[in-house]
């Protein structure tokens, strides 16, 4: 038995899906993309709805679509994916990188104002594990000072909060998706943008295509047609058909999935608290939907725990090594001691749909027999 950390549930239904697309013979961005978008407005009470190729491309194109460029500086916490910071520093933009609250694993709001400089233009917090960024904190730091919010969702599709779905009604000016083979909802590999404002919808959906919109032009006979012409910066960024057709099937069935994760982490819950070498993070199941199980132990247990469930063919780990200790960024060494010290403790220990309860039991057993 080998339980990997993370696994998609896929499987006849999203074969069945991708069939419809292959008998349709249009296998790029059309109608069933269209579909997909509406499915996601409908769910998350979004006005607009975008749907792109990666969660690094909404991201990217979010920042982009705002105005964030050269010169500009955007904090985000560094305990998140690399595909934050790459998608700040495609914009020409600097990222900052902010400490995080050491319950919620979120940018902590009391860390952000000492950052805030006449060059800030946006901020970028996670929505780490499933736990929704509290926005309106985020708001009142910032007060009247003209920026950007854009929410990572990428960890949290699904999750509630004050009764809906995430969103972005909150005071964010863009919410972005991933749905990457492992996220809650997968498309194989797909994203999406929510926003309000109608233009910057208009816009986002021109800048997906390349610059491309459809308008009337004169063509080269001098008579008036319409078609596709380039009227700005773009990229490729669209989602086809075949991962939309994914993401509609994974749709059909999210309230079993989302059932699941959260069955899965409440045993975890029940049983973990058992072991007192072992710390978990309280979290209310009824509104969140958990992407991913983390726990935390003393720093000089953490590495031989992980190497100790590997050699019982349990898959565990960091999932994400703290981006400002990376050379790349070229943090300027400022410590963020939080992030530090949760970075020496923290595992995430296997959960996702198709898990078994007697493999959580196993995964619990092999946790318990290394402290033994």
């Amino acid at each position: 038995m080998h339980i990997l950390m993370s696994k998609p549930s896929v499987g006849k239904a999203e074969l069945s899906m991708i069939a419809e697309v292959f008998k349709s013979g249009w296998l790029g961005e059309g109608h069933i993309t269209e579909l997909f978008e509406k499915q996601l407005e409908k769910l998350t009470g979004a006005p607009h709805v975008i749907a792109v190729n990666t969660g690094t491309s909404a991201l990217h194109l979010a920042l982009y679509s705002l105005g964030i460029s050269s010169g500009d500086e955007v904090i985000l916490p560094s305990m998140t994916f690399v595909s934050d910071p790459m998608a700040v520093i495609m914009c020409g933009a600097r990222p900052v990188f902010c400490d995080i609250d050491p319950e919620t694993l979120n940018i902590d709001p009391r860390k952000i104002k000492p950052l805030l400089t006449s060059r800030t233009r946006a901020i970028m917090p996670t929505d780490f594990a499933g736990v929704p960024v509290d926005i309106p904190a985020i708001r009142r730091v910032i007060g009247k000072r003209d920026i950007k919010i854009i929410r990572d969702a990428s960890h949290s599709f699904g999750s509630l909060i004050q009764g809906r779905h995430i969103g972005v009604w909150l005071g964010e000016d863009a919410t972005c998706f991933s749905f990457d083979p492992i996220k809650n909802l997968t498309c194989g590999e797909g994203g999406a943008i929510l926003v309000q404002d109608e233009k910057l919808a208009a816009n986002l959906r021109c800048q997906k295509m390349l610059g491309m919109k459809r308008t009337t032009w004169q063509s080269l006979s001098k008579k008036t047609v319409e078609d596709r012409r380039v009227v700005q910066q773009g990229f490729r960024y669209h989602m086809s058909n075949i991962n939309a057709a994914i993401g509609l099937a994974q749709l059909r069935q999210f309230k079993r999935f989302a059932a699941r994760r959260r069955k899965l982490a409440k045993l975890y819950d029940q049983l973990l608290s058992k072991n007192s070498q072992v710390k978990i993070f309280k979290r209310d199941y009824d509104t969140i939907i958990p992407f991913m199980y983390i726990i935390r132990v003393k720093p000089e247990h953490r590495d031989d725990l992980i190497a100790y469930l590997a050699q019982n063919s349990i898959h565990a780990g960091l999932r994400y090594y703290p981006c400002h200790l990376q050379k790349f960024f070229g943090h300027q060494g400022r410590r963020l001691p939080v992030t530090e010290q949760l970075a020496r403790e923290m595992l995430s220990i296997p959960l996702f749909p198709g898990l078994t309860e007697k493999q959580v039991r196993f995964v619990v057993s092999k946790i318990q027999a290394f402290f033994d």
